[in-house]
């Protein structure tokens, strides 16, 4: 049998959010996360009534060259046609009536638990960018770490675009660097959907308990349906096998050399100055370059103050953020 107070909101909670002077106090977001991959991502909306498909050219006709009085045999182009899916989240909040009457002020105690769901979703979202996979999921849709999770390939495969940091063991992670653009890397919603969270006030209805008895509720239905959209595999370069478990340790070589892979990564990517690059990092590899600015034989790594104050660090050109989503457990690729 389910617990109610994991599932609905009691008058526990009501108690943990009440201030001193018996007003809905603010909720300080602990568990917040920092994914700005959900800032930089730009939404499209698909041409399929479940995600989009795109066409992409495998293959260009090649010239020959001809001599007098002879002729030359015609040639063609070749092109795949790739579907992407989007997956459907979502999620309810009921608050009894009973328990809604008795908080001072209606609208905030329902706004605290709703700030909670959104956050929730932007979890959700930015790790199944990240971490997707519909072989073991088919609800999911697939995201950059099961499209690009092998080593070799030609110029043009997801293989390519993989440079691996040499990482054993249990404690990986990963740069990812994404080109994101229209024609490039973008995530999707279904066609004549919307883009975003979409958030339902469905008012006074009956809500169940576990034992399957009605009482009076006030819900509040939030529905995303997300998907990633990859038409360019050159458009996304990763450094990968990245062992965190010595990473503030490593001496000049191993500095050197990670550094040098990411480069590697970075100038596989097709037309980088058409795109918007990002560079993506967990708190590991952020605080290995943040520490790497003071090192002697730094050129790579920058950090720049914009006009509102905030710091932005670069490597090697490419503005690199700090993702909560990645891991520092990933299996290593091989």
């Amino acid at each position: 049998m389910a617990t109610v107070g994991n599932l609905a909101l009691t008058l526990s909670d009501l108690r943990k959010r009440t201030g001193p002077q018996g007003e809905i106090d603010w909720v300080l977001e602990a568990l917040n996360e920092s994914n700005p991959i959900l800032d930089d991502i730009p939404w499209l909306e698909g041409n399929l009534p479940t995600g989009n498909q795109t066409t992409v050219r495998t293959s260009v006709p090649m010239p020959s060259l001809r001599r007098i009085n002879r002729g030359v045999d015609p040639s063609k182009s070749t092109t795949k046609q790739v579907a992407d899916t989007c997956s459907i989240f979502e999620a309810r909040s009921e608050v009894d009536i009973e328990l809604l009457a008795l908080a001072p002020d209606k609208a905030q105690f329902r706004r605290s638990e709703d700030v909670a769901h959104i956050e929730g979703f932007g979890q959700a979202v930015a790790r199944n960018i990240l971490y997707g996979d519909s072989m073991t999921n088919p609800d999911e849709f697939n995201g950059l770490g099961v499209r690009y999770n092998i080593l070799k390939g030609e110029k043009g495969d997801p293989g390519y675009q993989v440079v691996s940091a040499g990482g054993t063991g249990k404690t990986n992670t990963s740069i990812w660097i994404v080109g994101w653009g229209e024609r490039t890397v973008t995530g999707i919603y279904p066609r004549n959907t919307y883009a975003g969270l979409k958030v339902r006030d469905l008012g006074e209805n009956d809500a169940v308990d576990p034992d399957g008895r009605k009482f009076r509720a006030v819900s509040t239905l939030f529905t995303w349906k997300p998907g990633l959209a990859v038409r360019d595999q050159r458009a996304v370069a990763a450094v990968r096998n990245i062992n965190t478990s010595n990473l503030l340790s490593l001496d000049s070589d191993g500095k050197r050399s990670l550094i040098e892979k990411f480069i590697l990564a970075k100038n596989r990517l097709r037309n980088l100055d058409t795109v918007n690059a990002v560079a993506y990092v967990n708190d590991d590899v952020y605080s290995f370059l943040e520490i790497y600015l003071i090192d002697k034989n730094n050129v790579h790594v920058t950090r720049r103050d914009l006009a509102d104050g905030q710091q932005v660090l670069y490597l090697a050109g490419i503005p690199v953020r700090k993702l909560d989503a990645l891991r520092s457990d990933e299996a290593v690729i091989k």
